[in-house]
């Protein structure tokens, strides 16, 4: 039974370490499209957080500066390709906006959500 279990785990591993590595592409993807947005002037700036940073084990990926009333706003926020991740990562870090967008999601889906982080 015990070599069963390890098995299972083992196969646990690999999917996370798969699912680490999707991640930091996308994560990579979603730069990308920031640049894109910062160069059609819709946000001023951003700034992408290295994994096990001070902002990243504070749930930050990224601090996106936006202008609310023409007056410059940063806003930091956390993305995740994982629903098992995104629901945790709200727990454990309430204050910081946690965005969950699976494999496939489309660029307008995900520049939605970035702007609306400066709607208010």
């Amino acid at each position: 039974m015990a070599k069963l279990a390890r098995k299972r785990f083992e196969s646990r591993d690999r999917r996370g370490e798969r699912y680490a590595e999707i991640g930091r592409k996308f994560e990579g993807e979603v730069a990308d499209l920031l640049q894109k947005m910062q160069d059609e002037k819709l946000i001023v700036g951003f700034v992408r957080h290295e994994p096990h940073s001070a902002e990243d084990g504070q749930g930050r990926d990224f601090t996106v500066t936006g202008l609310i009333a023409g007056v410059p706003v940063e806003r930091s926020f956390g993305v995740t390709i994982s629903l098992r991740s995104w629901r945790q990562s709200k727990i454990i870090y309430p204050d910081v906006p946690q965005h969950c967008f699976p494999i496939g999601t489309k660029p307008e889906t995900i520049r939605a959500r970035i702007l609306e982080l400066f709607a208010s």
